[in-house]
C-alpha cells in the first residue's frame, strides 16, 4: 500500500478544500483584539488557524492581541492587518492577516479598509454603518466564484460564504440535474471570550461534477465543521490554537434498475477527524525586530468506507508535526521586512486495510518534507500599504530575472486603511 503524505495545505483556505488524499489539511486559526483605530495606526496585534485548515489548515496564523510589549514602538506601528503575503508559515504570533479575520469575523470591526489581491484574484472590503459590513469576492476549489458577506461588531461576528454552478435540463421525459465542482455554501461564526476567542464553521463543497437523472444519483461533496479556540485575544509572547476538522468525503453512486435502487461507494469516500494544537512563542526582540518560533501539530484520523473494492475496513492516522520560525524587522515607520521558514513532518503514519477475502495489509511511515523558506516586504504611507512575497526567481537569477521577464512576486496586496 502507499501510504499518503499529510497534506501541508491550510485548512484556513476551508471552501478550496477540507483533506484532499493525504491525511491532513492544514488548519491555522486566527482569533481576536481589542477594538482599534484605523489598521495603519493600530496599536500592535501580537499573533497567535485557517484555515484551511485543513490546512490548515492555511494555513495563515492566528492573531493574538494587542500588547507588543516586547516589540517596540517602531515595531508596533508596522504590526497591523496583513494581507496574503505575510506568514506562510501560520506563526501564531505573527500579526493578524485577512484571512484570519475571516475565519474570526468579529474582527473585521477593528477597522475599516479595502485589499486587493491581485495575484490570487481576490478582494475584500469592510466598512462600519452603525454596524461593521464586510464583503468579498473569491474563487472557490474550481471554476466558480466565491461570494463572501458577513457583519461584524466587538461581541460577534457572521460570514456567509456562496458559489453556484447548478443546471437543470429537461428533454422530454427525460430531466437531469448538473452540480459543478466548486459549488460552495459555507457559514462562520466567532466571538471574544474575555482573554480568549473561539470560532465554528460549516461548509458543503462539491469536489467533482455531479449528474443524476432519474435513475442515477451521483454525490460527490465534502461537509466540513471546524471549531477553533485561542489565547490570541491576551497572547503576547505566547500563543496557541486548539481545533478540530470533522470531515465527510462523499463520492457515490445510487443507481435504480426495475424499482430497486443500490449504492456503490468510491474507495476515497471516508470521515476524518482532525484535532489539532499550534503554539508559538517569542524568543528575540527589540524596538525593532522579533523572532518566533513554534509547531502547528495535528492527529488526523481518516475511516474509509470501503468502497467496491473487496475492502472490508481501511484506516489511516498520522501525526504530523509543521515546525516554523518567523521573524519581523521594521527598518523604519514606512517599511517592514518579514519572513519565515517551514517543514511538514510525519511523525508517525499508519494505514491498516483489511479484505472480505481474509487477507490485510499495513504500511508503518515517518518522514520530513523539504523545507520552505520565503521573504517578503510591506511599504506603507499613510492610509496606503503594498505587501508581497517574493518567489525562487529573485534568489536564483538575482537581477537577471527582472530583465528576463520572470516573475517575481509569488502574492502581492494592497490595502487602503480608512
Amino acid at each position: 500500500m502507499n501510504l499518503k503524505l499529510l497534506a501541508g495545505a491550510s485548512v484556513l483556505a476551508f471552501a478550496s478544500a477540507f483533506a484532499q488524499d493525504g491525511y491532513f489539511a492544514e488548519e491555522t486559526a486566527p482569533a481576536a483584539a481589542e477594538t482599534a483605530p484605523s489598521p495603519y495606526e493600530a496599536e500592535p496585534v501580537a499573533q497567535a488557524p485557517v484555515a484551511e485548515p485543513v490546512a490548515a489548515p492555511a494555513p495563515a496564523a492566528a492573531p493574538a492581541a494587542e500588547s507588543a510589549q516586547t516589540s517596540g514602538s517602531l515595531l508596533a506601528k508596522l504590526d497591523v492587518l496583513r494581507g496574503n503575503a505575510y506568514n506562510f508559515v501560520g506563526s501564531e504570533l505573527a500579526a493578524t492577516t485577512v484571512g484570519d479575520q475571516l475565519d474570526y469575523p468579529y474582527m473585521m470591526a477593528l477597522g475599516q479598509f479595502l485589499y486587493v489581491e491581485p495575484t490570487n484574484a481576490l478582494g475584500y472590503v469592510a466598512f462600519n454603518k452603525g454596524l461593521t459590513f464586510y464583503g468579498g469576492l473569491d474563487n472557490s476549489s474550481s471554476n466558480v466564484g466565491l461570494f463572501t458577506a458577513g457583519i461584524a461588531t466587538a461581541g460577534f461576528g457572521l460570514g456567509f460564504d456562496i458559489g453556484l454552478s447548478k443546471s437543470f435540463v429537461s428533454e422530454g421525459d427525460d430531466d437531469a440535474t448538473v452540480v459543478n465542482a466548486g459549488d460552495d455554501l459555507g457559514v462562520t461564526f466567532a466571538m471574544p471570550l474575555g482573554a480568549y476567542a473561539l470560532s465554528l464553521e460549516a461548509n458543503w463543497l462539491t469536489i467533482d461534477d455531479e449528474v443524476s437523472t432519474d435513475d442515477v444519483e451521483n454525490d460527490y461533496w465534502e461537509l466540513g465543521l471546524i471549531a477553533r479556540f485561542t489565547n490570541s485575544p491576551s497572547a503576547s509572547t505566547l500563543g496557541w490554537t486548539a481545533g478540530a476538522l470533522l470531515l465527510r468525503h462523499a463520492e457515490t453512486t445510487e443507481m435504480t434498475i426495475a424499482g430497486k435502487s443500490s449504492t456503490s461507494a468510491d474507495a476515497n469516500s471516508r470521515v476524518e477527524i482532525d484535532p489539532y494544537f499550534n503554539l508559538a512563542a517569542q524568543i528575540l526582540g527589540n524596538d525593532m525586530a522579533r523572532v518566533m518560533i513554534g509547531s502547528n501539530n495535528t492527529l488526523a484520523i481518516q475511516l474509509y468506507d470501503g468502497g467496491d473494492a473487496g475492502i472490508k475496513s481501511h484506516t489511516e492516522f498520522g501525526l504530523q508535526l509543521e515546525p516554523n520560525i518567523w521573524a519581523d524587522f521594521a527598518l523604519n515607520e514606512n517599511f517592514l521586512f518579514f519572513g519565515g521558514v517551514s517543514h511538514n513532518v510525519l511523525l508517525f503514519g499508519y494505514e491498516s486495510v483489511k479484505y472480505v477475502d481474509g487477507g490485510k495489509s499495513s504500511a508503518i511511515q515517518l518522514h520530513t518534507e523539504r523545507t520552505k523558506a520565503q521573504l517578503g516586504l510591506r511599504a506603507q504611507y499613510k492610509m496606503v500599504a503594498v505587501e508581497a512575497s517574493l518567489t525562487d526567481e529573485i534568489y536564483s537569477k538575482t537581477i537577471a530575472a527582472v530583465f528576463n521577464g520572470d516573475n517575481l512576486v509569488a502574492d502581492l496586496g494592497i490595502f487602503l486603511n480608512f
